[in-house]
């Protein structure tokens, strides 16, 4: 009886042992997954942006601007001046809002960059949130297609 007692003990460490590796396994798993959505995060945030120089040009852009974060928002804009276009955040965890602000420098160059967030997006600690995956993907398409939608103006 003793004989049965302790395989039966050992196939329970064996089973907690197996269950806590694969916990670890996929904890690192989720990890190494959030790194890289936030690189590809950091990545789209960096592209979206554009110049321009003219001032007709420059309102050009901004009204693209505009009807773009309209597009992309769920939420409607609650502030708009020359310098700043956003969005209201939403009552509901998982929706994607943005803003986009209007800049000069001393050379006289407008840049035009876009930014989107997302409540629920992160838990308080810093990691990543239920809807993180949700809003990473509605902020990386947005900010990734800005340029390319709303463009230079010739």
């Amino acid at each position: 009886m003793k004989g049965i007692r302790l395989s039966v003990d050992l196939t329970k460490v064996l089973f907690l042992l197996m269950t806590a590796g694969l916990a670890a396994c996929t904890t690192a798993n989720q990890m190494i997954a959030f790194r890289s959505t936030e690189t590809q995060l950091q990545e789209a945030r960096e592209q979206a942006w554009v110049t321009c120089s003219s001032r007709m040009a420059c309102d050009e852009i901004w009204n693209r601007t505009r009807l773009y974060v309209q597009l992309y928002s769920r939420t409607p804009i609650s502030r708009l001046n020359d310098s700043v276009i956003e969005t209201e955040a939403p009552h509901e965890s998982g929706v994607a809002y943005f803003w986009a602000e209007r800049t000069t420098d001393d050379s006289g160059t407008t840049t035009v960059r876009l930014k989107g967030m997302c409540r629920g997006m992160y838990a308080s600690d810093g990691d990543p949130a239920w809807t993180y995956g949700i809003c990473a993907d509605q902020i990386r398409r947005a900010e990734m297609n800005f340029r390319g939608v709303v463009g230079e103006v010739r």
